[in-house]
């Protein structure tokens, strides 16, 4: 192997160790970027369970709810029997 080969191969390593580095970089900014978002999503959360949780703290609770179960039967008698 000739040195100009040498050099040319060390040369070759050391831009892919540079675009390395850059890659890395880039990768723990988004990192950091997506720890950042996931931090206030869990605050947003934390805000929406004690929303929820005062909400149902103030609902008075001795008041019936007014549901109405669905209908899950069919009519036991054609309409013209009815």
């Amino acid at each position: 192997m000739t040195m100009q080969q040498l050099m040319s191969m060390m040369q070759g390593l050391q831009e892919a160790m540079a675009a390395s580095k850059a890659e890395q970089e880039r990768m723990q900014e988004d990192l950091t970027a997506s720890q950042a978002r996931n931090e206030e999503v869990c605050r947003m959360n934390e805000d929406l369970r004690r929303g929820c949780r005062n909400h149902i703290g103030q609902r008075d609770l001795d008041e019936p709810e007014h549901f109405t179960p669905p209908r899950e039967f069919s009519m036991p008698f054609s309409q013209q029997i009815l």
